[in-house]
């Protein structure tokens, strides 16, 4: 009776101090006198980012209830959601290397190996992944690419004219990007024509375009894992145990293997693992590839890196591990990214027709005769009001906000707010790209290009990151983008479909995209370039 009455003690004096536990977590904001939206027990306001379709709208709205610096909870732990510059202008470039780390789920912290990428590398891991890949988007490297995106060009365009040969034929240019954008991608990373153009039923599109709808956010293995930490490790081997037993099923019960099917982010990273390792053992040095998995490989070491070892590295370079796991990241957000705001740029080219005409007037006095051999120079230095077009485009649609959060290595003060460590810091996107005294005197709900000409704060545009930290790809996609638009234009006029609005209805997991961008194309009489590239003109 006294064992038992100890017991009924302990257990009640431990539910005791784990609910005061929580509570003293939640004092954090309110001890700090900083305001937000009261936190709802144990789950803080996850349950409010669960249920939101829109994670940044949900942010803006916050901010203007509590300003540019308010405070929320992912569980228990604190995360300031910050739309004030000079907070922000601390956190990404003057204190980078106490924020230098992006915030992920508890369940692939556990992953602590040769895996890991770019995008979640952090320390001196970061630091020389970094530096070898940098080297990949160089200027000499992407002139080389041009050629190759310019093919891949040439059959969106065969193909967007061939099914608009009717004027008014309206269709959703949306499903061409996401299928030029993977052949581009196929080519510069592993020089292989992936012909997804060519095809419309393709198993491995349809599989990757299932990776991408993939929210970890609503999966609940995720959120137990962020909601309590200490079941991250536990979670993580039960998934990779699941993952296994599941192969092993389909491997002994072949009748099964039609109903067990893998994962589609565990099809793409065997695949890609295939492709790295096909290619070290059939090529040799005089007939080498010039794409990225090649420069990769060029710097291919066997040791295993690790976090003790980096600093003793003979050289820089990336194990084999590593290299797959970033072609993987540079597949998965190269596709999204750049076929979203390519997206967001034809709609707003559909509704603003003023607007394209100033494009097409540009272009058609500076696009030279041989695209092929025009370099990024050229598109940068002949196209400004296309450049500056683009660029209001990703400060009115912004592709991501989630992404560009940070994580407090360790404590520190930042504009006189003492920031403890495993802290988040989360910009409030769209609230700093519609900011008046940032983006003004024009109107910032107004697409207006030319306000670009004024001189900003570089921390005013956020839609590729800042500070050193920022996509290490920006150039490879601004490339891309602007000469599809270049192409597009040339050939075509933009104009909006019945169902345009309706399509236009957006979704936020870790890109913000909208669902259709319905449109009709005109085709252009060109006078000036008719021989210009095979594919431009039908």
């Amino acid at each position: 009776m006294l064992l038992t009455s100890i017991f009924i003690v302990t257990i009640v004096c431990i539910i005791i101090f784990y609910f005061w536990t929580i509570n003293r977590l939640y004092d954090y904001f309110k001890s700090r006198n900083i305001p937000g939206p009261l936190p709802r027990f144990f789950y803080g306001h996850n349950k409010e980012f669960w249920s939101t379709k829109t994670y940044s709208k949900q942010l803006q709205e916050w901010t203007r209830q509590y300003g540019s610096i308010y405070g929320l909870f992912e569980g228990t732990i604190p995360m300031y959601v910050v739309s004030d510059v000079d907070f922000l202008q601390e956190i990404y470039t003057k204190q980078f290397s106490s924020f230098h780390s992006r915030p992920i789920s508890r369940i692939m912290r556990v992953e602590n190996d040769g895996k890991i990428h770019l995008f979640r590398a952090t320390g001196k891991r970061w630091r020389y992944q970094r530096d070898i890949i940098n080297l990949m988007f160089s200027t000499v490297k992407l002139n080389s690419m041009v050629p190759l995106m310019n093919d891949c060009l040439s059959t969106m365009l065969k193909k967007l004219s061939f099914r608009t040969r009717n004027n008014n034929i309206e269709i959703n240019i949306f499903d061409f990007y996401k299928r030029m954008t993977m052949d581009v991608i196929c080519r510069c990373a592993f020089d292989i024509n992936s012909n997804f153009q060519n095809t419309f039923h393709i198993t491995n599109l349809n599989e990757f375009e299932e990776l991408c709808e993939t929210n970890t956010d609503q999966i609940p293995i995720f959120q137990l894992s962020n909601l309590m930490p200490f079941l991250a490790q536990p979670l993580h081997n039960f998934l990779f145990c699941l993952l296994a037993v599941r192969k092993k099923t389909a491997e002994l019960i072949p009748t099964l293997r039609k109903y067990i099917r893998e994962f589609p982010v565990v099809c793409l990273i065997n695949r890609i693992y295939e492709i790295v390792d096909l290619r070290k053992k059939s090529l040799s040095k005089s007939n080498k590839s010039t794409d990225f998995l090649q420069f990769m490989i060029d710097t291919f070491i066997d040791d295993e890196i690790t976090d003790d070892t980096v600093a003793q590295l003979r050289s820089k370079a990336l194990n084999s591990d590593e290299i797959a796991s970033n072609i993987f990241i540079f597949v998965a957000v190269g596709y999204e990214t750049v076929s979203t705001t390519l997206a967001y740029c034809t709609y707003v080219l559909a509704r603003k027709p003023d607007i394209q005409e100033k494009l097409f007037n540009e272009i058609n006095q500076n696009l030279s005769d041989d695209i092929d051999n025009d370099s990024i120079d050229d598109v940068e230095t002949n196209f400004s009001y296309l450049d500056m077009f683009v660029r209001e485009v990703l400060r009115m649609f912004p592709i991501t906000t989630k992404a560009m959060a940070r994580e407090c290595n360790i404590t520190t003060t930042v504009c006189g707010h003492i920031i403890q460590k495993g802290c988040i810091i989360q910009p409030d996107i769209f609230s700093i790209h519609y900011n008046q005294d940032l983006w003004g005197p024009e109107d910032p709900n107004l697409f207006i290009p030319e306000r670009h000409q004024r001189n900003r704060r570089s921390i005013a545009s956020m839609s590729f990151g800042v500070g050193p930290r920022n996509c290490v790809a920006m150039k490879f996609a601004l490339m891309e983008i602007k000469m599809c638009l270049i192409r597009l234009l040339r050939q075509s006029r933009v104009l909006p479909g019945e169902k345009l609005e309706q399509g236009f209805k957006c979704k936020e997991r870790l890109i913000i995209q909208p669902d259709a961008i319905f449109i009709k194309l005109e085709k252009r009489k060109i006078e000036k370039y008719n021989s210009l590239s095979p594919g431009l003109v039908d």
